[in-house]
């Protein structure tokens, strides 16, 4: 059974305080990372770590389920090697925020093909997931998922609705402020059982950066929906990803 490495040593020359590793035992220069960077500096971020069935013997945890969460201290850099061939998810607010999805079997001898997205159909947070060394996607456009300041994008999209369907969105719950021409949101949640209407707001309106929904993979019956979300995913050829939270 493969064993959990911990180590912590101080960060060189960074804002940061501190790094530590966690996942399997037997990594190997060039094999994947995920670093998972906490820049806030008073909240803990909690990660929770999901298998898939198709995992190898050698991935983090063994594939067993469920995986241990990744815990990454105020002002924290957490480098998380999963192992060769791992493919999972990694959700933010320890699977109650933002969820990125890893593929990382897309390697070929000399180089590398990873496909990763980012969903907020469990719940949003203030986070992203992008290559940690810049590489742009396979097509040469940037490489980001997720977003920085979800309230931010939706109150820059909220004057593009009318005052009737602010207070409809306002009276679902999942969005909290006031209406009007100087109507601002004050706070935006997100959850599986989201009205349709304001899964529309987030991703057709406010163009999150993330799939509000399961796209066409569950058979969304709203197809323009659907083909947005399917929109995000991308491809690189880098297997070292950085999840940065905020």
């Amino acid at each position: 059974m493969l064993s959990l490495s911990f180590f912590a040593a101080a960060a060189a020359a960074s804002f940061l305080s501190l790094t530590s590793a966690i996942g399997v035992s037997n990594y190997n220069s060039g094999d994947p990372v995920i670093k998972i960077v906490n820049t806030s500096p008073t909240e803990t971020h909690v990660y929770k770590v999901e298998a898939n069935e198709d995992n190898p013997p050698s991935a983090y945890g063994g594939g067993d389920v469920p995986l241990p969460m990744i815990t990454a201290q105020p002002q924290q850099t957490v480098d998380f090697f999963p192992g060769p061939g791992f493919i999972g998810a990694i959700g933010a607010k320890a699977g109650a925020g933002t969820r990125f999805e890893v593929n990382f079997r897309g390697d070929s001898p000399g180089a590398y093909k990873t496909w990763f997205n980012s969903d907020m159909q469990f719940g949003m947070s203030n986070t992203t997931m992008e290559p940690t060394h810049g590489d742009k996607q396979i097509n040469g456009q940037n490489a980001i998922a997720g977003e920085q300041d979800c309230l931010a994008v939706a109150n820059a999209a909220w004057g593009d609705v009318d005052t009737a369907f602010q207070q409809q969105l306002l009276d679902t719950g999942y969005l909290e402020g006031f209406t009007g021409g100087n109507g601002a949101l004050t706070a935006v949640h997100m959850d599986s059982n989201a009205d349709l209407m304001v899964v529309e707001f987030f991703q057709m309106t406010a163009h999150m950066n993330a799939y509000l929904n399961s796209g066409s993979v569950a058979g969304e019956a709203t197809s323009r929906i659907a083909s947005t979300a399917d929109s995000f995913s991308w491809s690189v050829e880098t297997n070292e990803l950085t999840i940065t939270g905020y």
